[in-house]
């Protein structure tokens, strides 16, 4: 604590003397004394107090710990999507059989292009590509496989393609709480987005995403400051997923509006940064059409690899 400059200490001694001495000439009593003195104390006081309030910078919000409100984020969306799947019946009496392939070879990145992508990141350890699948072909399974499937994706990006009925749903949210079971204290957070409200024109994904956050889980309206040197606060829900505490599987491209999918495709594009994992489902004819530009060029998402189509095994 700053110390009192010496010259406003003798000068507050000089008025309190002053003002004592007044009112022990008029004849007031010493009780009355000190109830007076002690008010003039307060009142001082009051500038500097109100001055400490105000000043930029001094006074805001905590820094959050983002690593304890991810951990808080995935205890509230285990608990949303495991009473969605008793609701589903998905396990009830036993899970429900879905398979799945790798999709058409025209809808994915080359699988060669892909490895070659996630061996070049910075910091990527020596042995990353020892869980790797060899080829598309690799990420065909069954069942609880998913999750496994997941890791053998070298970019950790997953599209989910199938025909109504075909069990991308139910697949999506496996693998989501396959996900949160192995995920490490103060990892990132899988959580399910319904792309149906997302407008790109109006907003970006990490606005939209943020907004979503914020519908299902309000305690994420909350500001934080995640850079300690920052002098203004986001929310917690923006904090998230700028930190990539946040793992996108984005649900439904097919359910948006024609007209907006290739202009939600590019928005994705453009807002995913390097090493970072995401998953989008979508039936697989809207999701064909939509790569293909007016122009005959094939558009596809950056870094998501051979997708998976996902079918009922009997």
């Amino acid at each position: 604590m700053r110390r009192v400059p010496k010259r406003v200490r003798l000068l507050y001694i000089a008025l309190i003397g002053a003002f004592l001495a007044w009112c022990i000439a008029r004849g007031h009593k010493v009780d009355y004394l000190v109830t007076v003195v002690s008010a003039f104390t307060a009142l001082l006081a009051l500038p500097a107090a109100i001055v400490a309030v105000l000043r930029p910078g001094k006074i805001g919000p905590a820094p959050t710990h983002l690593g304890d409100t991810a951990d808080q984020l995935a205890q509230g969306v285990r608990q949303q999507w495991e009473a969605e799947a008793r609701l589903r019946r998905l396990n009830d009496p036993y899970p429900l059989p879905v398979a799945w392939e790798a999709a058409d070879a025209d809808l994915v990145e080359s699988w060669t292009h892909l490895k070659e992508l996630a061996e070049d990141w910075p910091g990527q350890p020596p042995e990353a590509d020892s869980a790797w699948a060899l080829s598309p072909a690799g990420l065909a399974g069954k069942g609880g496989d998913i999750s496994q499937v997941f890791k053998r994706v070298p970019t950790r990006r997953l599209v989910v393609l199938g025909e109504p009925g075909a069990g991308k749903t139910m697949l999506i949210i496996r693998l989501l709480l396959a996900l949160l079971e192995h995920r490490p204290p103060g990892g990132p957070v899988p959580v399910l987005f319904p792309l149906a409200s997302w407008d790109p024109a109006r907003q970006d994904l990490y606005a939209w995403m943020a907004e979503q956050l914020t519908q299902d889980h309000p305690a994420l309206r909350a500001p934080t400051l995640a850079d300690p040197s920052q002098t203004s606060a986001g929310t917690q829900a923006r904090a998230l997923l700028q930190q990539r505490l946040v793992l996108p599987i984005l649900d439904g491209l097919d359910e948006l509006p024609e007209n907006r999918r290739a202009r939600a495709l590019h928005a994705i594009n453009q807002a995913l940064p390097a090493r970072q994992p995401a998953v989008l489902s979508s039936r697989t004819t809207e999701y064909r059409s939509t790569l293909t530009t007016p122009a005959g060029v094939t558009v596809l998402l950056n870094e998501l690899p051979a997708s998976v189509s996902s079918h009922w095994t009997p």
